[in-house]
């Protein structure tokens, strides 16, 4: 090629030269001087084009990184325009000198590569910014120089720099934009025991068990206990883990008894053994009572048969015990949490005895107790059953009353049904040396007697992160809800996604314009699913090669497979990215990422489901904002799940979501989750 280059520029001299002869014109010369130039820069391009192909990939701009031209495109923006000559290997600008000399003295070819033109594509907190994510060149400049004239020419090929992560959502383990549908308890559908065993007529229905963070069994970066436990110290700890959103109005999720596998008991008692838990009674402060219990008053007690008109000084404090919900008992098969009419009709109307298809702080084992910050209207029902303490400073009455332990119920109850006359008497209807006392003494008014009844009492979902501090601080002296407001309940109106000082989001929880984003990262296209899998999809291996941010234009409506029936489950990722199918569903079979620095992500524009067919591990992360999500078997996610809703009657297996900690976009680690892609076609630029 060289020969045949070196002939034709050695004509074009001397045809050159003889028109300079005949015409003796300067402008002329000049002319044809660039003329001579241009062509040694096209033999410039032509004589190494494949030898710098094959430099940049050895210093590893197209391979698994971070090589060292990979980091100078994965550095913080703005990044200059870059020489990338250092870390290429150049043989050719050696072979091209030797090839200028055998045109002419004054002839010389230099073809070097540059990074240039770089510019940030997401800036913008509002919607989504990212200090990484760039566009611009790979430009391979020939010039070509003859007698002082001289011609460049450019082959440019575009390269972007994109997370494969989704924006905003993966600081989420659990991110559901509408799942309230107008019915606040419709996630209330487990029946189980007061141990939090499920019942025999649950059937198949088990709860679905939500990790914020790493946990012993966590398929990637595991995290002992000890670890775990030693972390939980931080009352901030919820900045580290993932996140749940729950939106589209009020949910109702009613806390499960117990404090065994399923049971969510944890969330306000310190359940050190599963086996001898006791819940322990939370004392009302004094200021929130009325103040006729401020200090000790007379009242006749209820022994007449020692002393018929004895009057003792007796003290009165309020307190509680907080429990789960509970459909059966050894004694009933359902409705057992309602024996014995402490709580009311009412309550079982309004609340039932079914608990929560959806556990949002793990489960009650040491270092999987995973509580972090909740958003939207999302509250936890427990119910209450509340007593009066009688104490008295007449010793004879106070060995009495502790002999016997009373109890001294406040029944629910609507407000018709009050009567100031109530007299209030030990549950077993026993003598114990206490009062004489009728509910009109103690409480002025209804609304008073209210606010301390049994009952079921509903708080919003994160009171018992402050509460679960309560019990890791070993504070003595506890009342529910906690003293420390650690958080507090909120709605996402406003949030911000922070790493350090950097400003990644600020905005809703909903983040509206996620798509946009996500649309504008696309590095490269297929037409079809099918055209997808045959691309990416390396049958040697049996893996997904994606290693960028590809989008499925699938005109068919056709539902994605992942991995597709006719190739083996779970499918492996050895190359991560993400995947923009602009229309139909996903269908989930099972997903394995090979590699600690990889990561998987699939999102649907259009898509209206997400189904978990199988029971398989899915490392995933998902974002399909219009999509419900279904199972046919136990879900199994790493990752995490963003969706429209959760559809719980096809959910009612339950299964496990765990969030991938590396991912969590406050941390540094989720920027090595970046792509960087170069365009498969060439541009060509004269100067």
């Amino acid at each position: 090629m060289m020969v045949a280059i070196l002939g034709s520029i050695l004509l074009l001299l001397g045809i050159t030269l003889y028109f300079f002869v005949g015409q003796q014109n300067v402008n002329v010369h000049l002319l044809a001087y660039g003329e001579v130039a241009h062509f040694l820069a096209e033999a410039g391009v032509s004589g190494s084009i494949r030898s710098i192909r094959d430099s940049l990939d050895a210093a590893g701009l197209g391979n698994e990184g971070p090589s060292a031209v990979q980091k100078i495109l994965l550095q913080g923006n703005p990044l200059q325009d870059t020489s990338l000559m250092p870390l290429l290997n150049d043989t050719w600008n050696k072979e091209l000198k030797d090839f200028a000399a055998d045109v002419d003295k004054s002839a010389s070819i230099r073809v070097e590569v540059w990074l240039r033109n770089f510019k940030a594509t997401e800036t913008d907190p509002s919607r989504w910014a990212d200090p990484i994510a760039k566009s611009g060149w790979l430009s391979i400049e020939a010039t070509g120089r003859y007698k002082g004239s001289s011609r460049t020419l450019t082959i440019r090929r575009a390269l972007r720099v994109g997370s494969i992560l989704p924006p905003l959502t993966s600081k989420f383990t659990l991110h559901l934009a509408d799942c309230s549908r107008g019915h606040e308890e419709r996630f209330n559908i487990i029946r189980n025991d007061y141990q939090s065993n499920i019942s025999k007529l649950a059937g198949n229905l088990r709860p679905l068990q939500i990790y914020n963070h790493s946990t012993p069994d966590t398929p990637i970066d595991p995290k002992s206990v000890g670890e775990i436990l030693s972390d939980e110290v931080n009352d901030k700890i919820y900045q580290e883990r993932g996140w749940v959103f729950l939106g589209g109005g009020k949910v109702r999720l009613n806390i499960t008894s117990g404090a065994g596998t399923y049971g969510e008991i944890f969330q306000v008692y310190d359940v050190g053994n599963a086996n001898d838990f006791q819940p322990i009674r939370f004392k009302t402060p004094a200021n929130l009572m009325p103040t006729v219990f401020s200090n000790p008053i007379p009242l006749y007690w209820d022994r007449v048969d020692i002393n018929p008109v004895r009057r003792v000084n007796y003290t009165f404090e309020h307190s509680f015990v907080l429990e789960g919900f509970h459909d059966q008992s050894n004694k009933k098969e359902t409705d057992a949490m309602y024996e014995g009419d402490i709580l009311s009709p009412l309550d079982k109307q309004v609340y039932t005895s079914r608990s929560s298809l959806l556990h949002l702080f793990g489960d009650t084992r040491k270092g999987y107790q995973s509580r972090t910050k909740v958003l939207g209207h999302v509250n936890a029902a427990f119910p209450r059953y509340s007593i009066i303490m009688v104490g008295s400073p007449e010793s004879d009455v106070q060995a009495m009353l502790e002999n016997q332990k009373p109890l001294y119920a406040l029944p629910s109850m609507h407000e018709h049904e009050y009567n100031p006359g109530r007299e209030i008497k030990d549950a077993k209807n026993r003598r114990v040396g206490g009062p004489i006392l009728t509910a009109g003494f103690l409480f002025s008014n209804f609304q008073e007697y209210q606010k301390l009844m049994s009952g079921i009492l509903e708080v919003p979902y994160v009171t018992s992160y402050n509460t679960m501090q309560d019990i890791i601080g070993k504070k003595t002296t506890r009342q529910f809800p906690s003293e420390q407001a650690i958080l507090a309940e909120d709605r996402g109106t406003s949030i911000e996604i922070k790493r350090g000082e950097f400003l990644c989001y600020k905005g809703t929880v909903e983040g509206p314009n996620l798509m946009d984003v996500i649309k504008k990262r696309v590095q490269a296209e297929a037409e079809s699913i099918n055209d997808f899998w045959d691309t990416y999809y390396d049958p040697k291996t049996q893996s997904l090669v994606l290693n960028g941010i590809v989008r499925i234009q699938n005109q068919e409506n056709l539902d994605l497979f992942i991995p597709p029936t006719s190739k083996p489950s779970p499918l492996k990722v050895s190359g991560g990215g993400m995947i923009v199918l602009d229309q139909g569903n996903l269908v989930l079979r099972g997903v394995v990422v090979a590699s600690p620095i990889e990561a998987l992500t699939v999102v649907l524009v259009k898509g209206r489901n997400v189904l978990f067919e199988n029971s398989a591990s899915n490392h995933v992360h998902i974002y399909a904002p219009h999509a419900d999500v279904r199972a046919q078997a136990k879900i199994d996610l790493f990752g995490s799940l963003a969706a429209g809703d959760l559809d719980p009657a096809a959910c009612c297996q339950g299964g496990t979501l765990r969030y991938r900690e590396a991912t969590d976009p406050t941390r540094s680690s989720s920027l090595a989750f970046t792509k960087i892609k170069i365009d498969d076609r060439d541009t060509m630029w004269h100067e």
